[in-house]
């Protein structure tokens, strides 16, 4: 479910050039988690992934190209761990949502929200590439919706779309009541926001 297309390794023909490539994408990723994205300079990422200057520039030849390359990593990386998830054997179908949505959740406490806000502002400028993130925003509603036909055989299809919707949008939106800069309940941890969002998704599924 969870196999978004990425062509970045094959701009690299050679094995040495996709351990080459794949040290950028990795500094890429690493340098705009821990600083943002203005502080992903070719020079900064040349220097983190330990090539030059110029092979960074072979393979993103503008900013903007690492932008996408980073924005893609990101969410390969979540969907990898969900892949892992999926394939649990003997896991019910509600707790392997729950455990999905607090995957989610600890992303959330991990990665300042502000790099979610111009994650999301990217993609508004960059219509041609919104395309991976819908599939992903589908491709999670669909995984919700399968789940939740599992542990409610006897709800109507329906139902179940309409529960798949409600509990991404309620993971989605942690981002924004549950980050680090969020506008209310800055004196509750956010381990505790996280409980009180992933009871909320457990009323949506029971």
């Amino acid at each position: 479910m969870f196999s978004p297309e990425n062509t970045f390794l094959d701009r690299a023909r050679y094995p040495k050039g996709r351990k080459t490539l794949q040290a950028i994408l990795d500094a890429t990723y690493e340098l705009i988690i821990a600083e943002g994205p203005t502080a992903a300079s070719q020079k900064a990422i040349a220097e983190r992934a330990n090539v030059t200057q110029s092979a960074v520039r072979h393979y993103f030849p503008t900013k903007e190209d690492l932008l996408v390359a980073f924005f893609s990593t990101g969410i390969e990386r979540l969907q990898s761990l969900l892949r892992a998830k999926l394939a649990e054997v003997c896991v019910d179908p509600r707790r392997q949502l729950l455990e999905i949505a607090a995957l989610h959740y600890s992303r959330i406490s991990e990665v300042d929200n502000a790099l979610f806000f111009e994650t999301m502002a990217f993609w508004r400028r960059n219509p041609q590439y919104s395309e991976i993130r819908d599939r992903w925003y589908a491709d999670m509603c669909r995984c919700y919706q399968q789940l939740i036909q599992q542990m409610h055989p006897d709800w109507a299809e329906t139902r179940c779309v309409e529960a798949a919707f409600q509990v991404l949008t309620l993971i989605l939106g942690g981002w924004v009541t549950a980050g680090h800069s969020r506008p209310m309940y800055k004196e509750r941890t956010q381990a505790e926001l996280t409980a009180a969002l992933l009871r909320g998704v457990e009323r949506l599924i029971d």
